[in-house]
């Protein structure tokens, strides 16, 4: 009677045991965010008198302070704007809200989040939106 009373015993203290450790296991929910880098719908979403274009799959906007303050320098002759779009839906490289078709777009010396911007005697610096 002795060696089953011990058996009880035993296997009560693993039950206990086990749901002590089943009791304090914690359930770990990992949130996953990504982000992105904002598109023409976004970037109008947040200002719709945003003066914006896309390049190589980036939108690029102006009238940034800090941006016309820096001592930069045009590097290269990379393209023009070839398209204008009112609406977010039509934008697609090379696609501009307020530049005109034909717009010169140059590259920076200094920079490559910056690109200058040249028409009918206008010079903007544009930056690239990033992630946010």
């Amino acid at each position: 009677m002795g060696e089953i009373l011990k058996t009880k015993n035993y296997l009560l203290f693993i039950i206990l045991f086990s749901l002590f450790l089943v009791g304090c296991n914690e359930s770990v929910v990992e949130d996953t965010y990504t982000s992105k880098k904002p598109d023409a719908a976004e970037t109008l979403r947040l200002n719709n008198q945003a003066d914006i274009f896309q390049w190589e799959g980036n939108i690029f906007s102006t009238n940034i302070e800090w941006i016309d303050e820096l001592d930069i320098n045009e590097d290269k002759y990379i393209g023009e704007i070839q398209f204008n779009a009112t609406k977010a839906e039509g934008f697609k490289n090379g696609t501009a809200n307020q530049l005109p078709i034909g717009a010169k777009i140059y590259s920076v010396n200094e920079r490559d989040d910056i690109l200058i911007v040249k028409y009918d005697n206008v010079v903007k610096r544009y930056l690239v939106q990033s992630e946010g």
